[in-house]
């Protein structure tokens, strides 16, 4: 009985921490004479590219990433509309006032 008590405890306490995790990504940054780019691979088709202060999200999707803790959107990319590509809710968390949105 002890040992079925340990065990799931120990798998509610491993359950709890990874709902704290702080996501992370693959980024990669090429050093240009104009400034840093940075390009972050979210997942899938998903990325996102910081240049110069502005941020640009391509085919920005809830499945890949929690978008209420990302930057803004100056530029949001749409490639084609399946649903992994087109989100229309995180759209709505990415853009501002500024925001250029492009559907192909």
């Amino acid at each position: 009985m002890s040992k079925i008590l340990i065990l799931a405890i120990a798998l509610v306490c491993g359950l709890i921490s990874t709902g704290f995790a702080a996501e992370e990504f693959e980024e990669d940054v090429i050093p240009t004479s104009a400034g840093d780019l940075s390009i972050t691979f979210i997942g899938h088709g998903t990325l996102m590219f910081t240049f110069g202060g502005k941020t640009i999200h391509v085919d920005p999707v809830a499945l890949e990433a929690d978008y209420t803790k990302m930057p803004q959107a100056d530029l949001i990319l749409v490639t084609h509309e399946h649903g992994d590509h087109l989100d229309p809710d995180v759209i709505e968390i990415l853009r501002k006032e500024s925001t250029d949105i492009v559907l192909s």
